[in-house]
């Protein structure tokens, strides 16, 4: 490179080797005032044209677009280490997402039921005794420039082992998901969602269903009605409520309901298990059922 010794190369080259020594790391948190939120928009005249001739153009015309983040908004380093290592010249940015403070009871609940949107990284209470959380949100992704990092320090990185590997799973989940079949949306995941979201914000289940870290289907039958089973395991995070056995059942029970009500598909047996006690077997043929969304080809609008 034309203009740079060789003292300069070498310290380019290293700039990702500094950072992972400066305790940079995938679950780092970190502070960028004024952080703008960019993202591209079409020319409303381009929009315009496209709605008038109902044909779309050969091309529409982008800009970019920015909003600034809330004051007290952290990110937090979603890049793995190797990514973050890798000289700029291989590997110019490392990735965040966003992270922040609420007390909103509803969002810390999804955050701990295994949501795609949203990560509980840590629970607190604020200076009145409230319940809050700080929730990592997986919709808003930045590239940061890596040389950049070296003028700031972490504000701190991921310490509980348990807790960091979940939110390298929880990074990962967003894209290896296996969808469930529309039928099955319907028959079991939509009923029990839509049943949630009606529990008062107090309900005894919220505390039950927070200490569920994974709930897996098992299909006994191809057809609706559809005959199923549930293996609810518990979550392995020391803040999180430890689920009794008198619980679960009581869990199962209100689940039975909600689909005897629904009529499309009947709960004929569940089971709780630390993740230490189910199978291979079990854990590879299950499917996993999300709580906090559901998902339909033909019914996107109702997407929550």
């Amino acid at each position: 490179m034309v203009g740079i010794n060789v003292a300069q190369m070498i310290e380019v080259n290293n700039i990702g080797k500094e950072l992972i020594e400066r305790g940079w790391s995938q679950g780092s948190l970190l502070k960028i005032t004024s952080a703008p939120k960019m993202y591209l928009a079409a020319e409303q005249s381009t929009l315009e044209s496209v709605n008038t001739t109902n044909t779309a153009p050969n091309f529409l015309r982008w800009f970019v677009r920015q909003e600034t983040f809330h004051e007290d908004d952290l990110f937090i380093i979603v890049s793995q280490p190797c990514d973050i290592q890798k000289p700029p010249v291989h590997e110019p940015y490392v990735e965040v997402m966003r992270a922040y403070k609420t007390n909103e009871r509803s969002i810390i609940h999804e955050a701990s039921r295994n949501s795609v949107r949203y990560f509980l990284l840590q629970r607190s209470l604020s200076e009145s005794g409230a319940e809050e959380a700080l929730i990592v949100e997986s919709t808003i992704r930045l590239p940061l420039d890596k040389a950049s990092l070296l003028h700031l320090t972490p504000l701190s990185n991921i310490q509980d082992k348990v807790v960091l590997r979940l939110f390298r799973n929880w990074l990962a989940r967003r894209y290896d998901r296996p969808a469930l079949d529309d039928d099955l949306v319907n028959a079991v995941q939509k009923p029990i969602v839509k049943a949630i979201d009606r529990l008062r914000p107090a309900h005894p289940l919220h505390d039950i269903l927070d200490g569920i870290g994974e709930v897996l289907l098992l299909l006994q039958n191809d057809t609706s009605p559809y005959q199923v089973a549930l293996l609810f395991l518990r979550k392995e995070r020391s803040d999180s409520m430890s689920v009794s056995d008198e619980q679960a059942a009581n869990l199962a029970e209100w689940v039975e309901g909600v689909l005897n009500k629904s009529g499309n598909a009947a709960l004929i047996d569940w089971d709780i298990l630390n993740t230490d006690e189910i199978s291979l077997k079990d854990y590879t043929n299950a499917l996993k059922l999300s709580l906090d969304q559901f998902s339909l080809h033909l019914d996107e609008h109702e997407n929550r």
